[in-house]
This record gives C-alpha cells, sequence and structure tokens, in this order.
C-alpha cells in the first residue's frame, strides 16, 4: 500500500489503523465468546467410599423419585419393601446406571458435534517492499476469509448417524434398567427361599429334638435300641448343620441383595421385607409360545439398539458415498496497494483425480453388512432364549404342582394322625414322625417354589417384560438418577 509523505501519509496511517481495530475487535471477540471453561473435579477414593457408606433408605430424594414413579409412601422411612419398591432404590442407587446414563449423555453431545458447521477462517497479508518511491509506505496490508460449504448433505448424514448412535445409547440405558430389576428380583428371591428354609428347618430341628428326648426315655426303660438313638441324633444333628448353612446362606443373601441396590449391608441390615410378590400365584404358564415371542421381538431393548446401530452404520455409508462429491471453500479477501482497494473472491474444490474415497466407502458397506449380521444373530439368539425359558418355566411349573399334591397328602396324613393321636390308637413318636414327614414335604414344595420362580425369572430376562403389570408411572430409561458430588 502506497501514499504520499507528510500530511497525507499521517492522514493514511491512522485510517489504516481506524479500519484496522474493529475488525481487530471482531476478530478477538469471535474467539472469545461463547468460550467453555475447565473446572477441575478430582475424584477422591475416600470421599466417594464415605458418601457410599452414608447410603441409606432415609434419603428424603429417595422419596421423591419413589412418589415420581407412583409409589408414593405414606409413612417415611417405609415399614416394609416390596419388590418394585427396591427394583426402584436399585434404580435411583445403581452405579452401573449410573456409567450407562454419562454414555448416553456423550452420546447426545455428539449429536451437538454431528452438527456443528466448519468455522470460517480469516488470514492477514503484510507485505514489506524493500524499494518504494520516495514519501510512500513501504506495506501492502490486506485480510482474507475462507469459509467452507459442505455439499451432498455430509452434515445432514453425520446429524442422523449421531442420532442412530445416541437412540442405541438410550437403549443401553434402558437395558440397564433391566439387567438391574432382574438381578434384584433374583437376589430377593434368594433371601425369600433362605428365610423360608430356615423356619422349616427350625421347626424340623425342634420335631427331631423331640423325638430326640422320647427315643431316649424309651432306650432308659429298654424300650428302644441305641441304633435308634444315635440314628435320629445324627438327624437332629444333620437338621442343626442344615440350619446352619441355612442361616448363613441368609446373611450372604441379605449383602448380596444390598449391592444389587447400590447399598451398604447396613442400610438394609434391619429393614422389613414384604415378599407377597414371591409367594403368588405364577403367571404366564398359559401364554402360547409365539405370543412370547413375539413380546420379545417387540420388547428387547438390546434389539431395539442393534436395530439403531444398523441404522448408524447405513447413515454411515451414505456420508462416506457423498464425500464423492467435494466441499467448495470460498475465499473473499481485501488488500490495500498503492492507495488502490482491491477486492477478490476465490473458489477452492478438491478434485477428486487420484481417488473416489472408494476405500471408507467399502469399509462402510461391510460395517452396515457387520451390523445387520449381529442384528440377525441376536434376533436368533433371542428367539432361542424364549423357547428354551419358556420349556423350562412350564417344566418347573409341573414340579411344583406334584410338590403341591404331595404337600397336601402329607397334611391329611398328618390330620389322620392326629386324630388318632387323640383317640388313643397312635402314639407320640408316630404323631412326631407324620409332622416330620409333612416338614420334609414343606421343604420340598420350597424349593420347588423358589426354581419355579427363578424359571420365570429367566423367562421374564427372554422377553424382557414382567409377566404381571408393573406400576411405574415413568418411562425407566429417562428416570432421575442420584446426584453424586
Amino acid at each position: 500500500m502506497r501514499v504520499s509523505c507528510g500530511a497525507g501519509k499521517a492522514a493514511t496511517g491512522k485510517a489504516i489503523q481506524g479500519s484496522q481495530r474493529p475488525i481487530l475487535a471482531f476478530f478477538l471477540l469471535s474467539l472469545l465468546s461463547a468460550c467453555a471453561t475447565y473446572h477441575p473435579q478430582p475424584l477422591s477414593p475416600e470421599r466417594s467410599a464415605a458418601a457410599f457408606q452414608a447410603r441409606s433408605l432415609d434419603d428424603p430424594k429417595l422419596r421423591v423419585f419413589l412418589s415420581d414413579y407412583g409409589r408414593t409412601p405414606k409413612h417415611w422411612p417405609k415399614q416394609h419393601w416390596n419388590l418394585d419398591d427396591l427394583v426402584l432404590v436399585a434404580l435411583y442407587e445403581s452405579p452401573e446406571l449410573a456409567v450407562q446414563r454419562a454414555r448416553w449423555q456423550v452420546a447426545r453431545a455428539n449429536v451437538v458435534t454431528a452438527g456443528q458447521r466448519p468455522n470460517p477462517s480469516i488470514g492477514f497479508l503484510s507485505q514489506h517492499h524493500s524499494i518504494a518511491p520516495e514519501g510512500v509506505l513501504p506495506w501492502t496490508l490486506g485480510f482474507s476469509f475462507d469459509i467452507p460449504i459442505e455439499t451432498a448433505g455430509k452434515r445432514g448424514d453425520r446429524v442422523q448417524g449421531a442420532l442412530a448412535l445416541a437412540d442405541a445409547a438410550r437403549f443401553q440405558v434402558g437395558e440397564s434398567a433391566w439387567q438391574v430389576r432382574a438381578l434384584v428380583r433374583q437376589r430377593f428371591l434368594d433371601l425369600f427361599a433362605a428365610i423360608e428354609q430356615i423356619k422349616v428347618l427350625k421347626a424340623e430341628t425342634a420335631v427331631r429334638r423331640r423325638m430326640l428326648k422320647l427315643v431316649e426315655q424309651r432306650f432308659a426303660v429298654g424300650e428302644s435300641s441305641a441304633f435308634a438313638v444315635n440314628s435320629i441324633q445324627l438327624d437332629w444333628q444333620r437338621t442343626q448343620m442344615a440350619l446352619a448353612t441355612a442361616e448363613a446362606h441368609a446373611a450372604s443373601a441379605r449383602a448380596a441383595l444390598a449391592q444389587a441396590l447400590g447399598l451398604p449391608v447396613g442400610a438394609i441390615a434391619a429393614l422389613r421385607f414384604d415378599f407377597t410378590d414371591m409367594k403368588q400365584p405364577l403367571a404366564g404358564q398359559y401364554l402360547p409360545l409365539a405370543t412370547l415371542e413375539r413380546a420379545a421381538l417387540r420388547h428387547r431393548l438390546d434389539l431395539r439398539a442393534d436395530l439403531a446401530r444398523y441404522a448408524a452404520a447405513e447413515d454411515t455409508l451414505k456420508l462416506e458415498i457423498a464425500k464423492q462429491y467435494p466441499d467448495i471453500h470460498l475465499g473473499p479477501g481485501y488488500k490495500w496497494e498503492e492507495g488502490d482497494n482491491r477486492w477478490g473472491l476465490g473458489l477452492t474444490i478438491t478434485l477428486p483425480i487420484l481417488n473416489q474415497n472408494q476405500g471408507p466407502i467399502a469399509a462402510a458397506k461391510g460395517q452396515v453388512a457387520a451390523a445387520a449380521a449381529i442384528f440377525t444373530a441376536l434376533q436368533a439368539r433371542v428367539i432361542g432364549q424364549v423357547s428354551q425359558s419358556a420349556v423350562g418355566y412350564r417344566g418347573a411349573l409341573r414340579t411344583l404342582q406334584a410338590a403341591q399334591a404331595l404337600l397336601e397328602v402329607q397334611r391329611k396324613n398328618q390330620r389322620l394322625l392326629e386324630r388318632r393321636y387323640a383317640s388313643g390308637e397312635a402314639g407320640s413318636l408316630t404323631l412326631l414322625g407324620g409332622h416330620l414327614a409333612y416338614l420334609v414335604a414343606a421343604r420340598d414344595r420350597l424349593i420347588a417354589s423358589y426354581q419355579a420362580q427363578q424359571a420365570l425369572g429367566v423367562l421374564e430376562n427372554a422377553v424382557q417384560q414382567p409377566m404381571a403389570p408393573v406400576p411405574y408411572g415413568k418411562d425407566l430409561l429417562s428416570g432421575h438418577a442420584r446426584e453424586h458430588s
């Protein structure tokens, strides 16, 4: 840029400085506006461990969470907790579910990233002339822009692919929520079975102790043999060992339930449970296999997640095909030289001569085929799981019905023996033997009931739907989560 010396030179220098100030100010503001700032949030294992140990079912936020799902407690803290309550507790506390929600948040952020348009860039020109006429400013100053323009709908393809992956992450949250529910149900069932087994074994231990005393009394007067005494004593000792094992198993089952709930074991040490759900008649035994398969194909969230991943693979293929068409870069610019204002407009296009993006397109096609194969394989596996679990469940129900029938027979025999004992036709040892047979049948019925409930859980997991309606008032996918500091 060349100007005359003297007053003209000073005026021109002021004009240049005056024209550059707004441009530089705009440039700096554009860089600094809406900039995120970093705030360190270091993790402290000691604080997180202390926060975990401080978790309890008295948390007022938990009460709000239960109310949001239609489980408004009349009294707080709750006195009795059933399966539905504990499932919601686990959804509130579960660290695994928190991890999946965080991954979903990342996937949603990727949608924003995919939708971002490329920023324009600005370049400044400064040239010094070593040879310049006397009285002329020996500089050429100017600036230019580079404005990228995406073509062939690339941005839309990126956004659609990111949205599909975000849907897959959302379905993964739901899948994790179901896994949490399944684990809580199994641990709740284990605890229920252990408590019921303790009751039966305590009653059996008391009966065998009474039988041992009677036989010992008869042995003292010579009416029984030492073999009979030793045999009954051995059975009594074995029952005591079984009782001790059951009590240890109950403590372990309670700790496992606390872990499934995301709570320290002390938080549920004195908790009272409502096991009504574990005692109700089992459902679903008459559902046709085709109905169960349709329900699985409709409700399985892993299938829906794989479908979303397939859609994302197709969008990636569309994007790679669109990349065959080059983007456009507009380059408007301005230069002031020798007192002349020069404006220009440049155009840059990548020439698809050496390659037409064949490699990425072929890779994207392979990803589409792989996603389709993964979905098909999972669908076949789901159908097989439903068939196998339905057969197992119906077999467990037949075993339960047989155990229930045998228990009814022993109950009738026990009543008959009680009448015979009242009339003097049967002795005390015979009456106790009948009661013992009834308790053994009750224990067998308990085992059959546990196995049937377990088989029902396997069937529900295959379908990913409870056999009975769940009174949740909201979508479990977007539920509240515990806020950790």
